[in-house]
């Protein structure tokens, strides 16, 4: 796997909904439960600004390497995102969540916007 920058996010397709992803372990532990429910335009956004999406393993055609279960794996994409790209998708998140002045969020960096979804996910 390529060199995410904890902590990160993830963003559903087509939906408001953020979540925050402290560690790989968080990862795994979201990807294991969900493999099969995942879309693969969803992406994570690591605190460095990066952006992956999520791409399925290929089928495999031997008996042995069908008896081991094989994760989706993260793609990183060529572009990144910036801090006024996300500050929409959270404020976004901030009114999904109920937060009656989500217009009023402000960060200065990818890594406080992470905070930010971290800390409203405490919240509400």
């Amino acid at each position: 796997m390529q060199q995410i920058h904890w902590p990160a996010i993830l963003k559903f397709d087509q939906d408001d909904e953020l979540m925050y992803l402290a560690n790989h372990q968080d990862w795994l532990s979201f990807i294991c439960a969900n493999q099969y429910t995942v879309c693969f335009q969803d992406q994570l956004i690591d605190s460095s600004g990066d952006i992956y999406l999520i791409a399925k393993p290929l089928a495999e055609n031997t008996a042995t390497e069908k008896s081991v279960a094989q994760l989706p794996h993260l793609v990183k994409q060529p572009q990144s995102i910036n801090v006024l790209q996300m500050l929409p998708l959270v404020r976004q998140y901030g009114q999904f969540q109920g937060h009656c002045c989500s217009a009023k969020i402000v960060f200065t960096t990818i890594e406080q916007g992470i905070a930010t979804v971290a800390e409203l996910e405490q919240l509400y």
